[in-house]
């Protein structure tokens, strides 16, 4: 199976049902982390803004997609970019569940 933008051949190349789900990716990624801010401006806890981060690098993924079907970016940097966005979002999760856990030892310790 062939899909375009990651075979070679295809860079730079506008495919619009590609960018159908590139728009749609887009779409969803942006209306999750609109509901991740929304929850961090309720919560304000440093979890909640590690996340809401996670799912910002997640929205960037879909951009970069949409960069390198249409030539603006090249096939390296779209990869470097997201393999890098894929490790920023990691991070960023493991970061909150670390920081739900410490607070919570220290909830208890406190008891």
């Amino acid at each position: 199976m062939n899909v375009p933008g990651h075979v070679g051949g295809h860079w730079g190349v506008f495919h619009a049902d590609f960018a159908v789900v590139l728009a749609v990716s887009a779409l969803t990624t942006a209306a999750l982390c609109l509901a991740g801010v929304t929850a961090y401006r309720r919560r304000g806890s440093r979890a909640y803004l590690l996340v809401t981060l996670a799912l910002a690098a997640l929205v960037a993924q879909p951009i970069l997609g949409w960069l390198a079907m249409v030539g603006a970016v090249s096939p390296a940097t779209h990869h470097t970019l997201e393999h890098g966005a894929d490790a920023v979002i990691v991070l960023l999760v493991l970061g909150a569940v670390y920081d739900v856990r410490a607070t919570d030892e220290r909830r208890e310790v406190g008891r």
